[in-house]
């Protein structure tokens, strides 16, 4: 793995949310992809939890040769995005995004096998061999159906910032919480809005 700085954002509160916002400065001209190689998405599954280090130490042989898996990620991003962009407006989803989804959701528990385990239950799932070089997406493949099937639409919200297009998981007492991070956007609204008033 990498040694740099952890690029991602992590303000989503959910996996599948800190994948969409792998996008950063979404709204800009030139936003920044943290997901440009299949290095930086194997990144990403650790950090967020969806596969351990383990798995992750083995799938750096595909390094090199994977490039496909990162931009089908970075496709299964941004209908995701769409999908929650399309809420966010109360907007019904296009079909058409989530015919994508289900067909990666449908794919990832497909690249899973049962094998026998001591405990708790008799078996425990674990990723076929023969596909391992896409675990990484089918990692979030599932991250992405908990969030849609599990999640309460009204928790999951955009930053409230004109110029930011991170969607999080409101977990807030009272359900409240307007920014992505106060100590970013919360801060620099509050003072446009301050200087407004002043004026």
């Amino acid at each position: 793995m990498s040694d740099r700085a952890d690029p991602f954002e992590w303000s989503g509160g959910h996996p599948a949310l800190d994948l969409v916002n792998t996008l950063d400065e979404r709204p800009s001209p030139s936003p920044i992809d943290n997901l440009a190689s299949y290095r930086d998405l194997t990144r990403f599954v650790v950090l967020a939890g969806l596969v351990d280090r383990r798995t992750a130490a083995r799938l750096q042989q595909f390094d090199s040769t994977s490039p496909h898996v990162a931009k089908r990620a970075r496709k299964l991003r941004e209908h995701l995005h769409d999908v929650l962009a399309a809420a966010h407006s109360r907007h019904q989803a296009r079909q058409s995004d989530l015919d994508a989804l289900s067909a990666a959701i449908q794919a990832a528990h497909a690249a899973r096998t049962l094998v026998a385990s001591p405990s708790p239950g008799l078996a425990s799932r674990r990723w076929s061999p023969a596909l391992a070089r896409e675990i990484p997406l089918h990692a979030c493949s599932l991250a992405i159906e908990r969030l849609l099937v599990d999640e309460p639409r009204k928790r999951i919200r955009k930053c409230g910032a004109a110029d930011c297009d991170v969607y999080y998981l409101d977990t807030s007492k009272g359900r409240r919480r307007q920014w992505c991070s106060m100590k970013g956007c919360g801060n620099r609204e509050k003072q446009r809005r301050w200087r407004c008033t002043m004026q």
